[in-house]
């Protein structure tokens, strides 16, 4: 499901940029937004496969006493941390809006 969402918004993305491109009579600068949005993707994908695989390993080694939770919890604060580091990283221009990133 997610990689179909991801899909449609790649496209939604690229009809919105050629469209633009005609009103703004080729002002947009597309290499630009192209390099940005590979390396978001790259971003989210390493901290996507990162974040199943705590969330997998906390699940396994779990004791029945404890809660799936936790190990959904522990995925996903690794995701939400290696996605900023990778984003600093990368000097993903557009997230030095968030704080602590500037």
């Amino acid at each position: 499901m997610a990689a179909a969402y991801a899909l449609s918004y790649a496209i939604g993305l690229l009809l919105t940029a050629l469209r633009l491109r005609r009103r703004t009579e080729g002002l947009l600068d597309g290499r630009r937004i192209s390099r940005t949005y590979t390396e978001l993707t790259a971003a989210a994908t390493v901290a996507g496969a990162a974040g199943w695989l705590i969330a997998r390993s906390c699940s396994q080694s779990l004791t029945s006493v404890s809660s799936p939770a936790l190990s959904l919890a522990a995925g996903g604060i690794a995701m939400v941390l290696l996605f900023l580091l990778l984003a600093r990283l990368l000097r993903i221009v557009e997230l030095r809006s968030l704080p602590g990133l500037g």
